[in-house]
């Protein structure tokens, strides 16, 4: 029994030496450490020339006025009749008493009768356009001091009444140079107007 212990305490001894004699050995290996070789980095820069800014001239185009300016167009002005193209034609009675008066010398010629400025034409009835019904309207109003209508009153019509509010509507928006007398504006009644209703042919 004594012999198998020391036996095998002398294997035990054997291996701790000799694992002891391993581990000196691998510590006392100098160990190299390999420098990692950096990859070559070629970099390409270009280089700009300077170059002188070059610098443009502007020129002035010529422009050459014209000696003398166009004339204007030259423009008609026409009365503008009904939205239908029917006609109302303004016929003045001949006792409308309209004519300028002769100038008063004694008063300097300062007197004066009425003298027609704005006219609005008269709309055509549709009823009557639709029917092809012409006729005529007689008025007698009173221009006031102002140049504006006032008292119309329908004289005589053909045919009927069909044609009397359009050529009342129409007179009512009349404008004149109101009658002067001795200087001052005055009214002027008894003014007499036919309005004539035709049909374009």
């Amino acid at each position: 029994m004594t012999l198998r212990l020391l036996g095998v305490s002398a294997i035990a001894a054997t291996v701790t030496f000799a694992l002891f004699w391993v581990m000196q050995a691998l510590v006392g290996v100098a160990g190299e450490i390999l420098e990692e070789k950096k990859p070559l980095i070629v970099d390409f820069v270009r280089l700009k020339r300077d170059s002188e800014p070059e610098t443009k001239k502007r020129e002035i185009p010529d422009r050459k006025q014209p000696e003398q300016p166009p004339p204007p167009p030259q423009m008609n002005f026409s009365q503008n009749l009904a939205p239908d193209d029917s006609a109302a034609v303004i016929v003045p009675d001949v006792d409308a008493g309209l004519e300028l008066a002769s100038a008063d010398l004694s008063s300097g010629g300062s007197d004066r009768d009425v003298v027609p400025l704005v006219r609005v034409e008269p709309q055509y009835p549709m009823s009557a356009k639709q029917r092809g019904v012409e006729g005529w309207v007689e008025l007698r109003f009173t221009i006031t001091a102002a140049g504006t209508v006032k008292d119309i009153v329908v004289t005589a019509s053909n045919p009927g009444t069909i044609f009397n509010r359009a050529a009342v509507q129409a007179v009512s928006k009349w404008k004149y140079n109101p009658k002067i007398q001795h200087g001052t504006a005055v009214d002027r009644p008894g003014v007499r107007q036919r309005i004539k209703f035709e049909l374009p042919r």
